[in-house]
């Protein structure tokens, strides 16, 4: 721990200030300059964009130099430093599970809503897909459902790109690194007349990994994607507004470097499995946004369609020998409307009401192949395949309102309250069989039809105590649709039911000494049952959610970022979560009650400095730079609480110089080597890791014309 702790210090302090005397020369003290300022944070995930110190949420919002210095380029990249988000790396961008104040799922739906653009994104499956010019992100921690419905429970992600209606630009920008990584992205900006503008953007990721594969002398973890996105904008007048997006992306990757952990001796095997694994995906996503401001109300309506498909082949044993591979490919249509409608901003009373529909197809194609060392050790009788095929339908509907009324009572006091019905219908298709021998037996179908009605209301009081900070509390009703599981092995584990909760949260959130420290933290506490747990098939053979009895999360969050000087900015992110089972007894010999819950990291630690150097020369124009240190803390991988990750940190720096307007990034992400497991769990008798990745280093060209 104190290593860490002297590794946080290093980084905010040593590496930075050991160049300081060849960076500064008896500077000024700017700090007492009037014009030193931070801006105050707008937040638009809200429906409407207003001044955070103004909104009763709680919300990191990364604008495109936090992106850019942290290199952000996936919703992965989040967990790193911002409070009490933990999105362990599954191995595979088939999931990407991400976890906020002790709420998330690992695998079926999401907890965490995601947006981009204005578009929903429903599955795991397409998380985890390259950011292309992207300008913002928000992350709103704690429960959206009033807004934005189901699956918000734990908060929601907020991914903006790049205005077309930006001055019109090209901007190119290449990575390399340590080992063979290369990424280029292409975007440009165009007004196409007074009123039009188009944004257009590619990029393509080649990674040859980090892992070899002991038994194919190959890498395990290989990555290649590319993708491109438009968004064509139209102001036809001052009052309607008309946008298109459209984004797609092919992924071919390696999976799962996974590798056998011995618990005795601690040591981690190297990844040594015979069965070639991976993960494909093709998506495409497309949008039309339609935004009327009549006298008085603003109209907008959300038009969403989303399709992927992708392929999903592993090892499952991770072992040499012929026990078990499965090929799992699976196929989406989502289609969504949203219509909202909200007044203007020049009222006393501020609201928004909307309906949304959607519909969802999910086919789902499931292959489990038994070798020939599966029938020596008595899994299974012979050789055999067992198929199963499914098909999910989901259809919903909502409808919500919320209000707030300024000056409730009390100059500066806003009291707002919302409620949203949620309803939805699943309807599960199920056909199973076997093949053995070029034999079909025990054929099998079935269909099943569950609905969930649910009401989700929010309470928030904030007050304002400057114009640019003000105190908050709300209490918020969390929801997570219930549904069916794909591979099951009994009827009682087919379904499992909605986990619901209720969330209580207080903070302070604003711009003090004279703006030069923006500072935020919240202290909350979340009550739900019915929590959808991640487990494994007593086979070994597959993965199932199930519900606990009650659980309960509580925590504290810190973030402050202080301008230290016109040329020195300081951050640090903290974040707390305790979050255990207060009722969980799986069966009548076990009792995991009081056991933390898996996958919640204690502490998140976050701590960055910023330090540029303007230089009076028309070549270069500045040198820059920027450290940060990642801290998670102890967290479990199982809900037995039998083994888990201890804390530990990494180290990133960058070294910035521009060059007219092109920028050159030297970087190294995980400086010092730590060693930690970026992923385990236990299956068919073994334990299983998969190592974080070592130290990385690289250069970043980034150019502007």
């Amino acid at each position: 721990m104190f290593r860490h702790i002297y590794l946080f210090i290093w980084t905010l302090c040593g590496v930075p200030l050991s160049l300081y005397p060849q960076l500064v020369h008896n500077e000024a003290d700017t700090l007492r300059l009037p014009e030193v300022r931070l801006e105050e944070v707008e937040i638009t995930a809200l429906r409407e964009s207003g001044k955070i110190s103004r909104l009763p949420v709680t919300a990191g919002v990364l604008d495109l130099q936090t992106l850019q210095n942290n290199q952000v380029n996936s919703i992965k990249d989040l967990g790193t430093f911002v409070p009490n988000v933990f999105i362990p790396d599954y191995g595979s961008s088939l999931t990407a599970p991400v976890y906020i104040r002790g709420v998330g799922s690992r695998i079926n739906s999401p907890s965490v809503g995601f947006y981009v653009d204005n578009i929903p994104y429903f599955e795991k499956s397409v998380f985890a897909f390259d950011l292309i010019d992207t300008e913002r992100i928000e992350v709103l921690r704690g429960p959206q459902g009033t807004l934005y419905g189901r699956n918000t429970m734990g908060g929601l992600i907020n991914v903006s790109s790049i205005s077309p209606f930006q001055p019109q630009q090209t901007r190119v920008a290449l990575t390399g690194g340590t080992p063979t990584h290369l990424h280029g992205t292409l975007a440009h900006n165009r007004l196409l007349g007074s009123s039009t503008g188009v944004a257009l953007s590619a990029g393509i990721n080649r990674h040859t990994g980090f892992f070899k594969n002991q038994f194919t002398g190959e890498m395990a973890d290989d990555h290649l994607s590319a993708g491109s996105r438009i968004r064509l904008a139209h102001q036809h007048s001052s009052a309607l507004h008309i946008e298109f997006t459209s984004h797609f992306e092919h992924l071919d990757q390696g999976g799962y470097p996974y590798a056998i952990h011995n618990d005795t001796s601690g040591e981690t095997q190297a990844v040594n499995y015979n069965q070639p694994s991976g993960y494909q995906r093709q998506m495409l996503s497309n949008g039309f946004l339609v935004r009327h401001e009549a006298p008085g109300v603003v109209l907008q309506s959300v038009t969403a369609h989303q399709y992927f498909a992708d392929k999903q082949s592993i090892d499952q044993d991770f072992t040499p020998a012929d026990l078990v591979f499965a090929v799992q490919e699976q196929w989406q249509h989502m289609v969504s409307q949203e219509l909202t409608l909200r007044n203007r901003k020049d009222s006393r009373h501020q609201w928004v009401t909307g309906i949304f529909v959607f519909g969802q197809d999910i086919n789902n194609d499931l292959k489990i192949n038994f070798g020939e060392d599966a029938v020596a050790a008595g899994m299974v009788p012979a050789l055999l395949t067992r198929c199963q095929l499914s098909n999910n339908r989901l259809l919903g509907a909502a409808a919500f309102h919320q209000s707030g009324i300024s000056d409730f009572l009390l100059p500066g006091l806003t009291l707002t309250g919302g409620l949203r019905l949620d309803y939805e219908e699943a309807q599960l298709t199920h056909d199973s069989h076997m093949v053995t021998n070029a034999d079909t037996i025990n054929p099998a179908s079935l269909e099943s039809r569950r609905a969930y009605y649910e009401l989700l209301p929010r309470f928030a009081l904030l007050y304002a105590l400057t114009e640019t900070s003000g105190v908050f509390g709300t209490i918020t009703r969390g929801y997570k649709t219930g549904g069916f599981n794909v591979v099951f092995e009994s009827d009682d584990q087919r379904s499992f039911d909605p986990e619901y909760s209720w969330n209580y949260e207080v903070g302070l959130r604003g711009n003090f000494l004279d703006n030069r420290l923006d500072l935020q933290t919240a202290l909350f506490y979340i009550d739900w049952k019915n929590q959808q747990i991640y487990q494994m098939l007593p086979s070994g053979q597959g993965s199932i959610l199930a519900n606990s009895g009650a659980s309960v999360s509580k925590g504290a969050e810190l973030e402050a970022t202080i301008l230290a000087s016109s040329r020195l900015k300081i951050s640090v992110n903290y974040g707390y979560t305790h979050a255990t089972f207060s009722d969980n007894a799986p069966n009548p010999d076990t009792n995991l009650s009081g056991n933390f819950i898996p996958y919640i990291p204690r502490h998140t630690l976050f701590g960055s400095l910023q330090y540029r150097l303007p230089l009076n020369n028309d070549l270069f124009r500045s040198v820059s730079l920027f450290s940060s240190y990642h801290g998670k803390g102890k967290h479990y991988w199982n809900e037995q609480n039998s083994f888990y990750q201890s804390w530990y940190g990494v180290v990133n720096l960058m070294l910035t110089f521009e060059v007219r307007n092109l920028f050159i990034d030297l970087w190294s992400n995980n400086l010092t080597s730590t060693r930690y497991h970026a992923f385990s769990f236990q299956a068919l008798g073994n334990h299983y890791v998969q190592e974080g990745k070592p130290a990385v280093f690289g250069i970043n060209i980034r150019h502007r014309f």
